[in-house]
């Protein structure tokens, strides 16, 4: 593991992952959450600067999508590994408790609970 790879593990949620726009880690892994697979779907639903102007005041001390590449390396597999065989397009008896929801947040899910 490399030392950019443990900052963003042992990171608490709060922490910033681009001083210029705001975005924290928590922010990022919702968007993990949501379906971000990679850079360009995180982009589209997190505001990262263009042009990683923001690394000299982020905690970690580098850009934001260095920081932004690290976290879905981490995390991305992670989630898709805890919903494997679950998905929110569930079968007609589970669609009223779930409504759909994203996020994993129905709570009548093995995963949502």
């Amino acid at each position: 593991m490399d030392k950019l790879e443990k900052f963003w593990r042992d990171a608490p949620g709060g922490f910033t992952v681009c001083s210029e726009t705001g975005v924290t880690k928590n922010m990022v892994l919702n968007s993990i959450i949501d379906g971000a697979k990679d850079l360009e779907t995180l982009k589209a639903s997190v505001p990262l600067c263009s042009d990683d102007t923001c690394a000299s005041n982020n905690p970690s001390g580098e850009g934001c999508s260095e920081n932004a590449r690290i976290l879905l390396s981490i995390y991305a597999p992670v989630y898709e590994f805890m919903k494997e065989g679950h998905s929110h397009d569930h079968e007609h008896e589970h669609d009223l408790g779930c409504g759909n929801k994203p996020s994993a947040s129905c709570g009548s899910c093995k995963l949502c609970q």
